[in-house]
């Protein structure tokens, strides 16, 4: 079975659909809510320790990237996937530099796309760890489903493994037989609903010391309200997209980061 067999039938089974009908649902009722507004932290960078070689080294694999997309007639950055981002140059400095300083080599992320953040995943681990990517492929959208991780290219399967489906029924079972990981990424649908789901999940399954990446907290209170339940250092972040996202209050949109305390 070739790759697009395998989403099709990933997406045709009703189980996974029932999964995607009552988050949507959710989703539904959340958007009554009014905004949350956080308070930025400017020193982000300092806090992680990025360096002039973390800038230097994401920002020309970035590029590098963005290049081999475009050769391939795909334009990366905000609503480049459907009506989803590619992961943001800040976003994946962040998750590069964790990764490093943090020795880790258990890597759990929800939502691929074009892959531009599983790539500098892999790159950051350096062949000593392991990436899972748990993704479900837009239904409304199948010519993009050959699209799903192309910035990864060909990758050794002992260091990476793309699982198809809702995370509400992948995530789980996935964790339970990873765990303890060293970095969770969220970046998959970001409604309340599925955030909280994820981040309780991803923060039960990280390690004394590890971290918790979110994408866009600003659309909805699911980041702060998790946040205030849990120990931990707290960042939030300025996205910084290589060009504006109009649906954004800022044309950048947030992304949010937990330390989990060590012992």
């Amino acid at each position: 079975m070739d790759f697009i067999a395998g989403v099709r039938q990933v997406l045709a089974g009703p189980v996974d659909a029932s999964y995607k009908v009552i988050a949507q649902l959710h989703e539904r009722n959340e958007r009554q809510k009014p905004p949350c507004r956080y308070e930025i932290d400017d020193d982000w960078r300092q806090v992680l320790g990025v360096t002039d070689d973390d800038r230097e080294r994401t920002d020309r694999l970035y590029r590098s990237i963005e290049a081999t997309l475009i050769a391939q007639g795909i334009r990366p950055g905000p609503e480049s996937y459907s009506m989803f981002n590619d992961g943001d140059p800040a976003f994946i400095q962040a998750i590069w530099v964790l990764i490093r300083n943090l020795n880790a080599v258990k890597i759990v992320e929800t939502g691929v796309a074009h892959g531009i953040t599983t790539r500098f995943i892999l790159e950051a681990l350096a062949g000593r760890g392991h990436l899972w990517s748990i993704d479900l492929p837009p239904t409304a959208a199948p010519e993009l489903h050959r699209d799903i991780g192309v910035a990864v290219g060909s990758w050794p399967a002992e260091q990476w493994t793309l699982i198809l489906g809702p995370s509400r029924r992948r995530l789980p079972k996935l964790l339970a037989s990873v765990a303890p990981i060293d970095v969770f990424v969220h970046d998959s649908q970001h409604s309340e609903y599925n955030m909280l789901f994820e981040m309780t999940r991803g923060w039960e399954a990280l390690r004394p010391g590890g971290a918790l990446v979110v994408d866009d907290v600003d659309l909805n209170w699911a980041f702060e309200d998790f946040s205030r339940t849990v120990n931990a250092r707290k960042l939030i972040a300025e996205a910084e997209p290589i060009r504006p996202d109009t649906r954004r209050f800022n044309q950048r949109g947030l992304f949010g980061i937990l330390i989990k305390p060590g012992r």
